[in-house]
């Protein structure tokens, strides 16, 4: 989605993004292995960063994301892709289909994925057993 809106238009800007996200990697596989309940701990305080970033820009910016399209990758990923994938990865039995219907529509989707992270990093420092829409524990009325 960012690549979409230009995000990967310098090359020092991919090269840094790239190399801080492997640097990250490298940091959490090393701390799960000293202590798994720190690394998720960890990776929470990162996604309720995120969430809360994303709050911010749109409660600043939600005139103007109105205004513009959804990013086609956006589309492709929220409304028009596989969503077994989707739906597999939740914490809860809650089904979540974003609307999509233009760029603020995209970033509160984005937040709310950052705030089921946060559930997931949770759940993960308490309990390993996660539920899944798939695994026939979920009520679900998908019509």
């Amino acid at each position: 989605i960012m690549e979409e809106l230009g995000g990967d238009a310098n090359f020092l800007d991919r090269f840094l993004a790239q190399h801080v996200a492997f640097g990250y990697f490298a940091l959490i596989v090393a701390l799960y292995l000293l202590n798994p309940v720190e690394a998720y701990n960890l990776n929470q305080d990162v996604e309720e960063h995120a969430a809360a970033t994303y709050d911010s820009y749109l409660k600043e910016n939600a005139e103007k994301l109105k205004l513009l399209p959804a990013p086609q990758a956006a589309i492709d990923y929220y409304v028009d892709g596989d969503m077994y994938m989707f739906d597999e990865f939740q914490t809860s039995c809650e089904m979540r289909r974003p609307v999509i219907e233009n760029l603020y529509d995209v970033f509160v989707a984005i937040r709310d994925d950052e705030l089921a992270h946060v559930k997931t990093m949770e759940m993960l420092q308490t309990e390993l057993d996660v539920t899944s829409i798939h695994d026939g524990e979920c009520e679900v009325d998908i019509f």
